[in-house]
């Protein structure tokens, strides 16, 4: 496929660093964090296929699998700046899970990795939260099912709890997040089976760079069961919770989200001090 789109954002000469997105979003959502960031990072951000500027996904590999696709080209970004040595990883809730994919399967090419609302499902099965976000999501997987693309961005958009309400979008925002239903169906089995989670299991444990999970005070319980999992099994993971904030934390709470990234970054020496934010957790 065509090459991805791509934007540098913060310094020259900060800390290096790849961003990966949520899905509806786009790399420009990054802006106010970076913006925020003290120590500052020289940050490459792209768009995912089928997201912003990028070209739509064509199922390069014939996998059937968008997370696998998307950290494939993700890990050609992180091959482009080899000569910066190992990069910080950010990720915020599906980007989340394509930059853990990444530094689980290259863990040489990682500094350190900071996971946002990480969509990573499958490491929470098994917990009662898990139960009850498929109960939850069984309206968007019934029509994802059906192919009803409108009800399954509605749904969509309904249980990831702080999204704007479906009939306030202009018309044009609406038929993009519509169009971008079938990625989701193609994220499934990277993000909920049992293959996904055996994939990782005994790598979560032997990544040992500094990682740090954060959530929102507001976001649905599922995102706190996968946080606790992730945070137990990456070797040298923290959690903690935002205040106030919901599943767009990075983008709603810009300035707490990079205070919450500086003052982890201090304390493992990956960069100098930042003033510290209102977190809790």
């Amino acid at each position: 496929m065509s090459a991805l789109n791509t934007q540098s954002m913060g310094s020259p000469g900060g800390l290096p660093s790849v961003l990966a997105h949520c899905f509806l979003g786009h790399s420009g959502g990054w802006a106010g964090l970076v913006q925020a960031m003290a120590p500052p990072l020289d940050a490459l951000a792209f768009d995912m296929p089928g997201h912003g500027r990028s070209p739509a996904w064509e199922d390069p590999t014939g996998s059937g699998d968008y997370q696998a696709d998307v950290a494939a080209m993700m890990a050609g970004l992180v091959a482009a700046r080899e000569g910066d040595g190992p990069l910080l990883l950010i990720g915020h809730s599906f980007g989340a899970t394509v930059a853990l994919r990444h530094a689980l399967a290259r863990p040489d090419t990682v500094r350190a990795l900071v996971l946002f609302e990480p969509v990573f499902f499958a490491a929470a099965a098994g917990e009662p939260e898990f139960a009850d976000y498929i109960r939850a999501e069984e309206p968007l997987a019934a029509a994802l099912g059906s192919g009803d693309t409108e009800r399954a961005a509605r749904a969509f958009m309904q249980i990831n709890g702080d999204a704007p309400e479906w009939d306030s979008l202009p018309e044009k925002q609406r038929a993009r997040f519509m169009a971008q239903m079938p990625l989701i169906a193609a994220s499934r089995a990277g993000v909920f089976s049992a293959r996904a989670k055996r994939r990782a299991r005994g790598r979560m444990e032997a990544f040992s760079g500094p990682g740090r999970v954060g959530t929102g005070e507001r976001a649905p319980a599922i995102f706190q069961a996968v946080a606790r999992a992730l945070a137990r099994r990456l070797g040298r993971a923290e959690w903690r919770v935002v205040e106030g904030a919901g599943h767009m934390v990075p983008i709603t709470h810009a300035g707490q989200s990079a205070a919450l990234i500086g003052e982890w970054m201090a304390r493992h020496g990956i960069a100098g001090a930042t003033a510290p934010g209102r977190l809790c957790g």
